[in-house]
């Protein structure tokens, strides 16, 4: 077994209300689970503290810096500019909202170019996110490595963004969650909805965004958010990676292992 970082060791330590990770992960993954008010517990040892490409996981915080800076709001309609897309999804107009839950790229990229290089980058050391910084194409930085986050900081992240703990308006943190929130047992993308069978108590809400991308060949897929149950707030990063074939719902099948096989602690 791995030698944990002082770091994740520290962070392992549970408090009340917090989700023992009780499955095994293999080589390669991880997944953390944290309540909004206590410490993370987390399977996979120091891959939780390796730094990979967020993909399309930084729709999230892209969408907070869009709505925040005035380039979109809740309403703003991109018009699809008729051109082949790589999923039938992206081939409409779209919102924020419908952008985010079938992870529409181009919708985000043109958002990018608007919002511009300092502001991205003035954001994203206002969010603390990850690398928190970028040196290429404006249009590309989450996609292809330039901007880099391990998954105990995306959990950092997800902490302030659901306890409305970032310097952004609370009425468009409000407009994320809505458009992260997932059907009873789906998780929705660019290929649209997965089954996600979580056997958490009834009426748990799950808010949840996919990634999947490949730099110097290494593949990443990603499941990120939150859930709601029994009146305490989770948030939770699991991240799949692969030198060789990895499926795109690689990151969302390991989350749903390692929550299924975990349960909030009875207070």
């Amino acid at each position: 077994m791995r030698r944990l970082s002082l770091l994740a060791f520290l962070l392992m330590t549970r408090l009340p209300g917090a989700v023992p990770a009780a499955a095994t992960v293999a080589p390669g993954e991880c997944v953390v689970i944290a309540p909004l008010t206590g410490a993370v517990t987390l399977s996979g040892g120091d891959e939780c503290s390796r730094r990979t490409l967020p993909a399309s996981t930084f729709k999230i915080p892209h969408a907070l810096i869009g709505l925040q800076t005035g380039v979109i709001t809740a309403k703003t309609v991109m018009k699809w500019d008729g051109q082949k897309k790589d999923f039938p999804a992206w081939q409409r107009d779209h919102t924020v909202d419908s952008a985010i839950k079938s992870s529409v790229v181009w919708f985000f990229q043109r958002m990018a170019s608007s919002i511009g290089r300092e502001r991205e980058l003035q954001q994203l050391r206002a969010f603390n996110y990850g690398s928190a910084t970028f040196t290429g194409e404006v249009t590309q930085f989450w996609l292809n490595g330039d901007l880099q986050i391990s998954p105990l900081e995306q959990i950092a992240f997800l902490k302030r963004m659901f306890a409305y703990d970032l310097p952004v308006d609370r009425g468009h943190i409000d407009t994320v969650k809505t458009a992260l929130t997932m059907p009873r047992g789906k998780v929705s993308n660019a290929m649209g909805l997965h089954e996600f069978p979580l056997a958490w108590p009834a009426g748990t809400v799950v808010r949840a965004k996919t990634g999947n991308g490949t730099v110097n060949g290494e593949r990443v897929s990603w499941l990120v958010g939150g859930l709601e149950s029994g009146g305490t707030q989770y948030v939770f990063a699991s991240r799949a990676t692969s030198k060789g074939a990895l499926d795109n719902t690689a990151g969302l099948q390991l989350a749903l292992r390692v929550l299924n096989a975990s349960k909030p602690i009875s207070r």
